[in-house]
């Protein structure tokens, strides 16, 4: 089978619509605008990930500046009731001081996790984009053979057309 021959196969092919036929088989082959779809909705799909990490790690920032006002406070409010002489408030006051810090060190680690899977996702969608950019690239060109290949056969077509005699003249000596 030439190569014309298969480009002509693919383009040749019935397009599915947007909306999947639920009755189609599993093992029906994709056509170009079907891969094209799925890899612009892995795309979104992705950026959505992304775009879920970083909310969630924007949070926890924001929640650990509370807690560091908070335990900024705890620490004031110690200072201030050992100056007043009420050493049980001082050492109530050091102890949630403590459980906060604790508090505070989970929030971070969380907060250095998100980080890095947001790091990480953001270099695989750099990669998938590249790659659907790539495939992008492939099926327009594709396309244009096709086209090509179209204007070819056409071309040819009238040629031929143009060199036989119209029937019901006779050539002339």
């Amino acid at each position: 089978m030439s190569f014309f021959a298969r480009i002509v196969g693919i383009f040749s092919r019935p397009k599915l619509s947007v909306k999947y036929d639920r009755g189609a088989s599993s093992r029906d082959p994709l056509t170009l605008r079907d891969a094209q779809f799925k890899q612009r909705n892995a795309v979104q799909k992705m950026r959505r990930g992304v775009a879920d990490v970083s909310v969630s790690r924007q949070r926890l920032d924001i929640q650990a500046a509370d807690l560091e006002q908070a335990l900024d406070r705890l620490v004031r409010q110690a200072e201030k009731s050992r100056l007043d002489g009420d050493e049980l408030a001082a050492q109530t006051a050091m102890g949630r001081h403590l459980i906060m810090g604790g508090q505070l060190a989970d929030i971070v680690n969380q907060r250095n996790a998100l980080a890095e899977q947001e790091t990480m996702l953001i270099g695989a969608l750099a990669q998938l984009q590249a790659r659907v950019s790539g495939f992008n690239v492939t099926v327009e060109t594709l396309k244009a053979t096709q086209s090509a290949a179209h204007a070819d056969h056409a071309i040819a077509q009238a040629l031929e057309e143009f060199k036989k005699p119209e029937v019901g003249q006779a050539e002339r000596p």
